[in-house]
């Protein structure tokens, strides 16, 4: 069996596309003529500095599903359409690794488009400093495995996930004068 395609159909009328499926995607059907794209889809990524007695790093978090499952991860995920990256992105914090973050005082770090296909938008922002006595006790779930600080910028790629999140990792360290290995220390 091929696998499922997405907007086969018209999600308004029923209507099968033509063949070949491209978008934009006009419904044939001479009472609905509805156009479907194929938008980016935004994704808020939350840099959260946190300070301990090795020093101020970031939190991070250890993957439990795909893709890359067992690495390590900035915290983010998809907006939903009532959410402002803001909004999304400390929720996201909260989800992911139980932590909350004021949504208003996020502040953009850098926003980029994945590649080479640029259908993800990540909106990557920082949060302020916490302190890593104020954390709450961490509990693993299906989607993060374990919580962590990073503490420098090198050997990121070894870690890592996603280069996107080592790039805007590098950022971060780099404005604040952070060098020296990544640390990983749970939390």
């Amino acid at each position: 069996m091929p696998p499922p395609v997405k907007d086969r159909f018209c999600s308004f009328c029923g209507t099968a596309y033509a063949e070949p499926l491209a978008y934009p995607r006009t419904c044939p059907n001479a009472t609905c003529k509805v156009t479907v794209w194929a938008n980016p889809i935004p994704v808020s990524v939350v840099l959260v500095p946190v300070r301990s007695e090795q020093g101020t790093g970031l939190l991070v978090v250890r993957r439990g599903i795909e893709p890359r499952k067992g690495m390590l991860a900035l915290v983010g995920g998809f907006l939903e359409e009532h959410e402002t990256w803001q909004v999304g992105g400390a929720r996201e914090v909260a989800e992911e690794v139980g932590v909350t973050v004021d949504a208003t005082k996020l502040t953009p770090l850098w926003f980029t488009s994945t590649e080479p296909r640029p259908n993800r938008v990540l909106l990557f922002s920082v949060a302020p400093t916490l302190e890593r006595a104020s954390l709450a006790a961490f509990t693993p779930s299906t989607e993060s495995q374990e919580r962590g600080v990073i503490h420098g910028p090198q050997g990121l790629e070894d870690v890592f996930a996603f280069p996107l999140h080592i790039q805007a990792a590098r950022k971060w360290f780099e404005s604040q004068g952070l060098t020296g290995p990544h640390r990983f220390t749970p939390v």
